[in-house]
């Protein structure tokens, strides 16, 4: 199925419905178009180390930052040109040719849909980077970021973002200690309640308690070099656990890592906001702010 020939408001026929009722056809079809587009956007892929090798011997292609104007401005692939994924399907342009779409890499899927939107523009060829600009930065490719010390930000996640992303990308890390994590006051007076089942709350995601067992890719032998790393996902308590390990992460060149913004208390609510901030992880202000360059 060729979903670049597809206009947002086409769906794929799909036979032997005929004799269903509207709403489900339109439900079960809108569902294979979705499936359609994660396929194709994992063909039309590159990794960062193979861009690296084309873009050092010449290769003509045009680079896209579809991440915010300001997110932009702080850093991004020499040469890039920035166009917002928001603007990007009214946005008029010129037959580029081959065109390369890089996102943040850090639990968004601007990328792959703006590939799709790209590819139904006359004269564009367009691929998504894997592992977004995360990965770029994680093999010490380089970018227009400024060297020196800078102000911290540490990328974070929220729960319904995390349950929307593409579970064989993801690793999760969890940090939670029972003896540490900030307990809610209903349990205050006696045990803390049990940790959420990560296994049952993400069924399909790997889990680990150390990022750097789980850094490596899947893919095994000369493969695994051009894969990109996954988005480990730092889980704790409350206890400020995520924030060490993504300093320790940082230290050591992994640029693609969140932190689960309200670690075990977010998982415990199913994402629902509480009444009062019980840990230092479910600030929501400094959230927001912390996250422009993922829940855009």
């Amino acid at each position: 199925m060729n979903t670049s020939a597809l206009s947002p408001q086409q769906t794929p026929v799909v036979p032997g419905l005929a004799g269903a009722s509207s709403s489900a056809r339109i439900i079960l079809q809108g569902a294979l178009a979705g499936l359609a587009l994660v396929f194709v956007a994992d063909a039309l892929a590159i990794s960062p180390a193979d861009l690296q090798q084309q873009l050092n011997g010449g290769e003509s292609l045009t680079l896209i930052d579809v991440r915010s104007a300001s997110l932009f401005e702080q850093g991004h692939i020499p040469n890039a040109i920035n166009i917002p994924a928001a603007v990007l399907p009214q946005k008029e342009l010129p037959p580029l040719g081959r065109v390369v779409v890089y996102d943040d890499g850090l639990g968004s899927e601007a990328a792959p849909t703006a590939v799709a939107v790209l590819n139904r523009k006359s004269g564009i060829a367009a691929e998504a980077l894997e592992g977004g600009l995360a990965a770029w930065e994680s093999a010490q490719s380089p970018t227009t970021r400024p060297r020196g010390m800078q102000p911290e930000a540490l990328p974070m996640i929220t729960y319904d973002r995390l349950k929307s992303a593409s579970a064989e990308d993801l690793v999760l890390v969890d940090l939670r200690q029972t003896a540490g994590r900030a307990a809610p006051k209903a349990a205050a007076a006696g045990a803390p309640p049990p940790l959420t089942d990560l296994r049952a709350e993400f069924p399909n995601a790997r889990i680990t308690r150390s990022p750097f067992a789980s850094a490596a890719p899947k893919a095994a032998g000369a493969a695994a070099a051009n894969s990109r790393p996954p988005l480990l996902v730092l889980i704790d308590g409350g206890d400020g656990a995520a924030q060490l390990m993504a300093r320790a992460l940082k230290a050591n060149g992994n640029q693609r890592f969140v932190i689960l913004a309200g670690g075990e208390e977010i998982l415990a609510r199913k994402g629902q906001p509480g009444l009062k901030r019980t840990s230092a992880s479910v600030l929501t202000p400094p959230v927001a702010a912390a996250s422009t360059n993922i829940n855009r």
